[in-house]
């Protein structure tokens, strides 16, 4: 008589549905068809960092090392401090400042030599100015700003007075290039104080250049005060 095997699945216990939470055999069925999500684990989490330390170090230790090498391709280098522009520096540090000396004698040997300087006034204002040498051993100084105008006088060679003012000289006259005036400093003209060297012979002007008082001593030129 053939025995019945007992049916053991009867005494399993069924396992439990938690809401929320899939069977054993589901989760894997799903993961096996549709593949797991990746999950960062803590050894992950520990290279990602040491590659990000190292980038960050290579970044810092290389910006400044980059940053120079193109400034120099380009020439644009960043500089702090006074700048050094060649225009910037121009000559007014290689001119002599008055009151004080000016010039030696010996630069000025022969008539109609000329040296040009500042002349700077009670309020700090530095005027420009020309020192000139006329015939006789004679030395004026005059400054280079015409009264009452803002424009630049000039010593005008024999060629120029000819060629641009339409006149017969000489030797060199001093010229307003923007009124075209025409002051002789051979000859006086009227001031506010007094006759003064630069009689106008040409064109329209108020007065003479202003006067600056110049002395000789020890072989030096020294200007001492400006009208």
């Amino acid at each position: 008589m053939a025995t019945e095997s007992p049916n053991t699945s009867r005494f399993q216990a069924a396992q439990p549905k938690i809401p929320g939470v899939p069977e054993k055999h589901e989760t894997s069925a799903r993961n096996a068809t549709k593949g797991s999500p990746l999950l960062l684990r803590p050894g992950l989490l520990s290279a990602g960092a040491g590659v990000a330390t190292l980038i960050l170090l290579i970044a810092v230790v290389w910006w400044p090392r980059g940053t120079a090498q193109t400034a120099a391709r380009t020439g644009t280098v960043n500089r702090t401090g006074p700048s050094t522009d060649p225009a910037a520096a121009k000559s007014s540090d290689n001119l002599a400042v008055a009151p004080g000396p000016i010039a030696k004698v010996s630069e000025m040997k022969q008539a109609w030599a000329t040296k040009t300087f500042l002349f700077r006034k009670t309020d700090g204002e530095a005027v420009p100015a020309l020192l000139v040498r006329l015939p006789g051993d004679t030395y004026w100084a005059i400054a280079l700003r015409a009264p009452y105008e803002s424009c630049t006088l000039e010593l005008a060679s024999v060629a120029k007075l000819r060629s641009e003012y339409n006149m017969e000289a000489k030797y060199p006259m001093i010229v307003d290039p923007c009124t075209h005036a025409v002051f002789d400093l051979t000859q006086y003209g009227s001031g506010p104080n007094g006759l003064v060297r630069g009689a106008i012979v040409a064109g329209l002007a108020l007065r003479p250049p202003l006067a600056i008082e110049v002395e000789v001593k020890h072989g030096e030129l020294i200007a001492l005060r400006m009208e």
